[in-house]
């Protein structure tokens, strides 16, 4: 018996989802009471262990606040394990974070069952802000599935056209160089006029100056290329 393999044209095959929530048993919960901001930047789901093994960024606003952060996720039930912490050498008021947390109920988890390639995301003042890349054919059910776990503030979709032009030089990115040029993007760093300058991204990540502008113009050279997908995330937050 021969079998085939269907074809879709690429620009029905990849959407990217943007979505804004809180929900229990998650960042959002610790976000409300402690002000830090978390970002991911490694997620390996083990589904069959009930796992999902996590390397965050915590941006605190000194060592208390971040202690009181580790004594908080050490009461959760959604955290198996605290396997290490340290600051940044670079970036005052940072933390690096690895641990094992629950698949069950996780976005983390339902983003991987419904075959996510790529995710970006940042959790603050009770809020988490998530960016993936899906199948289109599975968006619908990724947003009944996310919407039993919580209150949805916003869902949006859309198909990516030229996906695998668009989508394969923004792989080049080191996440520190991702999370900064995605956010001066968002911030009106390259709006005429500018809506903010490079102090005010030097605050806002606990930088000094110079190393902003030295992830920006590493994070420059690469991003001719990435155009479309940058401006696809800025549009889907409007």
């Amino acid at each position: 018996m021969n079998s085939r393999t269907s074809f879709v044209s690429p620009d029905d095959r990849f959407s990217m989802v943007y979505f804004k929530m809180e929900h229990e048993g998650c960042w959002t919960g610790i976000t409300k009471e402690h002000n830090i901001a978390i970002h991911t930047l490694k997620i390996i789901p083990l589904k069959d262990r009930n796992n999902i093994y996590g390397l965050f960024e915590i941006r605190a606003q000194g060592k208390k606040e971040f202690r009181d952060f580790l004594r908080r996720i050490n009461r959760e039930k959604t955290i198996h394990r605290v396997m290490a912490y340290s600051p940044s050498e670079l970036r005052k008021n940072v933390y690096f974070i690895d641990l094992y947390e629950v698949y069950g109920g996780m976005i983390e988890g339902i983003l991987n069952d419904y075959q996510s390639i790529f995710e970006y995301d940042v959790v603050r003042r009770g809020v988490e802000e998530k960016y993936a890349i899906i199948p289109s054919d599975r968006v619908l059910e990724l947003k009944n599935s996310i919407n039993g776990l919580g209150k949805i503030y916003q869902f949006k979709a859309r198909c990516i056209k030229n996906f695998y032009y668009a989508f394969s030089p923004f792989l080049s990115y080191t996440p520190s160089e991702m999370q900064i040029i995605a956010e001066a993007v968002s911030r009106g760093y390259y709006s005429i006029p500018r809506h903010v300058g490079i102090r005010d991204l030097a605050e806002y990540f606990g930088m000094s100056k110079s190393t902003v502008q030295e992830y920006l113009r590493k994070a420059e050279q690469k991003t001719m290329n990435n155009l479309k997908l940058l401006k696809l995330m800025n549009e889907m937050k409007e």
